[in-house]
């Protein structure tokens, strides 16, 4: 029925000093899938006895030590997911009781999600942290390399969240055309004109959801 939930520790030996210390080189703090395939094929080949230490036998002894505490973790996580924060469901925010079509149960949803998950899990001012990071030694990089200094991928992703995030909620600066233009104000035209704004409106709704969705993979903590 459960699944141990390893990724729930907070420490990992074998990112710790002492397995630095142990392994003879430097894990760094975070890489790309390809830079962390060659960062341990190079630690590998430079001092396999070393590696196979720091990166198997201290992983297989933490399993050992934890085991109580993973079980634990994994049957608390599973009973909070559950029944307190029910993550199996996407929550709109859209007011009980009244219908909504579809198209609106869904727009809502997605960014109701994203309202949870920006002030509730990843929070802002971790994104606001990570929006900061850049490549530098923390990163395997050195200032001869090209992209030394640039912004990381975290930090592009979090700015497109954060992004997305404020449209969200200051969405409603945009008027209601029905309270601005009537037929008294603006002639017989101008329900064509209410209607054009709408248009603009749900234009820039779709094009701000698809933002969303392209950064989809970006959104876990």
């Amino acid at each position: 029925m459960f699944k141990l939930k390893k990724r729930a520790r907070i420490d990992y030996w074998t990112c710790s000093k002492f397995a630095d210390w142990i392994r003879g080189t430097s894990k760094p703090f975070a890489l790309g899938c390809d830079e962390w395939s060659k960062w341990h094929k190079e630690s590998k080949t430079k001092h396999p006895v070393r590696y196979w230490i720091a990166e198997t036998l201290l992983k297989k002894l933490q399993d050992v030590v934890h085991f109580p505490f993973d079980v634990y973790n994994t049957i608390s996580i599973y009973i909070r997911n559950r029944y307190i924060s029910k993550i199996h469901y996407l929550k709109t925010g859209l007011k009980p009781g009244e219908y909504f079509d579809l198209d609106t149960r869904i727009f809502h949803a997605l960014f109701n999600e994203l309202v949870i998950f920006v002030e509730k899990e990843a929070t802002i001012e971790y994104l606001t942290w990570a929006s900061d990071l850049v490549y530098d030694e923390d990163y395997g990089f050195d200032p001869s390399d090209s992209d030394y200094g640039k912004p990381t991928h975290q930090a592009t992703a979090s700015l497109k969240i954060l992004e997305l995030y404020h449209w969200w909620k200051n969405r409603d600066y945009r008027p209601d055309p029905h309270k601005i233009f009537t037929k008294e104000t603006h002639g017989e035209f101008y329900y064509k004109t209410i209607a054009e704004i709408e248009d603009s409106y749900d234009k820039e709704d779709d094009e701000i959801l698809l933002e969303l969705v392209k950064i989809r993979r970006e959104l876990w903590t």
